[in-house]
């Protein structure tokens, strides 16, 4: 068994999820508690932080030490800048839902980041940005659109050709000799 394992390969228990190689539990994104916690030291290296060994489904408890107090938060693994989601929460034993949903809410609530503090795009912009590009299944219509008018010729004649001289066959068939002349002689008359 390795003792260090830096390429995690999850087991297929999705309840018990645990790296193929070194055995180690693993949590969202195939890292273990560990790495997450160094991920919440990457963010702050001046202060300490400790796992508890508390874990409720992907949120592992997280303890911040400072000279005179520690706080506890829970964290999990996400695919942010920062590497994992962070929440406090008053319960002392919450559930994996109830964190999950008090992230949602606190995520929801946060303040929007309103349009004046944008910067406004710059009015010297030639009128060719005044265009909107046309996306990608516009495109795709005005592609088919274009092959369609080029090609109905040729597809007309290739299945119109056959058929033509199937239907002929049979009108020539059915009327006989004496029956395609009488047309061809009325057919000769309207053209002359």
């Amino acid at each position: 068994m390795k003792l260090t394992c830096h390429d995690h390969r999850p087991t297929a228990d999705m309840w018990d999820p645990r790296c193929v190689r070194c055995n180690r539990p693993l949590l969202d994104g195939n890292i273990t508690r560990d790495e997450l916690l160094v991920r919440v030291q990457a963010v702050d290296p001046g202060t300490t932080y400790e796992l508890t060994g508390r874990q409720r489904g992907t949120w592992v408890e997280v303890a911040q030490e400072d000279t005179t107090d520690v706080w506890m938060f829970w964290a999990r693994p996400a695919s942010n800048v920062a590497g994992f989601e962070a929440i406090e929460l008053d319960n002392p034993n919450p559930t994996g839902e109830e964190l999950g949903r008090a992230f949602l809410v606190e995520m929801l609530s946060a303040p929007q980041v309103s349009a004046d503090h944008c910067e406004s795009p710059s009015t010297e912009i030639g009128t060719a940005w005044s265009r909107p590009k046309p996306s990608r299944w516009e495109r795709a219509i005005q592609r088919y659109r274009d092959w369609r008018e080029a090609s109905e010729m040729r597809e007309f004649v290739s299945l119109a050709a056959p058929l033509v001289c199937v239907e002929l066959f049979a009108v020539c068939w059915i009327l006989g000799s004496d029956g395609c002349a009488a047309v061809a002689q009325v057919l000769w008359s309207l053209v002359s």
